[in-house]
C-alpha cells in the first residue's frame, strides 16, 4: 500500500511538470502575438490628421484668392504646445482649420477657414455658397503673430450665452477659439456677421 502511494505521488509530480511545461511553451508561443498586439495599439495612437479640402472649395480659393492659402499646420500650433498634451487630447488640425455649415440659412453648404497671405498675415473668413461660387466675409479676430493658436467649430442653432448676453441662433454659427484663452461665436444676422464672447 505504501509503495502504491509513492508511485501515485511520483506520477502526479510528473503530470504536474508536463502541464507547467505546456503552459510555458504556450506562453512563449504567445509572445509574438502579444508583441504584434502592442504594435497594433501603437499604430492606433497614430491619428491621420491630413486636411482634405473639397475640390469645389480648393478650386474657388485657388482661382479667387490666389495670394492666400489655408494656414498650414506649421503656422497653426507650435510643436511645443502639442507635445505638452497627450495624443488623445490634442486638437486636430484637419478638424479645426476649416469647417462647413449653413451659416446664412439658405440650405447651402458654406464654409469658414483661416487664410494666410504671402506676408504671413492670418485672417478668418466665412464663405457663403452662391449660384456662381462663394461670397466672402472677413471675420475680425484681432492680430495674430507667429502661430495662429486658434481653432474653429460649428455652433448648432439654438441659444448661445456670452457674459450677460443671450443670443438665439437661427442657423449654424462659427465658433472661434483661441486655445486656453477665449471663445467667440460669429453668427450671420441681417446681412452681416455679429459676434458674442462665449468664454474666457
Amino acid at each position: 500500500m505504501k509503495n502504491l502511494i509513492i508511485v501515485f505521488t511520483i506520477l502526479c509530480f510528473f503530470a504536474s511538470c508536463k502541464k507547467d511545461n505546456k503552459k510555458t511553451t504556450q506562453s512563449n508561443n504567445n509572445t509574438p502575438t502579444e508583441v504584434e498586439n502592442a504594435n497594433d495599439n501603437k499604430e492606433e495612437l497614430e491619428i491621420d490628421d491630413t486636411l482634405v479640402v473639397p475640390d469645389e472649395i480648393s478650386e474657388f480659393l485657388k482661382n479667387k484668392m490666389p495670394s492666400y492659402e489655408i494656414v498650414p499646420r506649421e503656422k497653426w500650433l507650435s510643436e511645443e504646445y502639442l507635445e505638452g498634451m497627450s495624443k488623445s487630447l490634442r486638437p486636430l488640425y484637419k478638424d479645426d482649420i476649416l469647417i462647413e455649415g449653413d451659416f446664412n440659412g439658405d440650405g447651402e453648404d458654406d464654409f469658414a477657414t483661416f487664410l494666410i497671405d504671402k506676408k504671413g498675415k492670418m485672417k478668418l473668413y466665412a464663405f457663403h455658397k452662391t449660384s456662381s461660387g462663394y461670397k466672402k466675409y472677413e471675420l475680425k479676430i484681432g492680430e495674430t503673430s507667429g502661430f495662429l493658436g486658434a481653432g474653429l467649430d460649428v455652433e448648432e442653432p439654438g441659444f448661445v450665452y456670452g457674459g450677460n448676453k443671450e443670443v438665439g441662433l437661427e442657423y449654424n454659427g462659427i465658433n472661434y477659439n483661441i486655445y486656453e484663452k477665449t471663445g467667440t461665436t460669429f453668427y450671420y444676422d441681417s446681412g452681416r456677421y455679429r459676434k458674442v464672447l462665449t468664454n474666457d
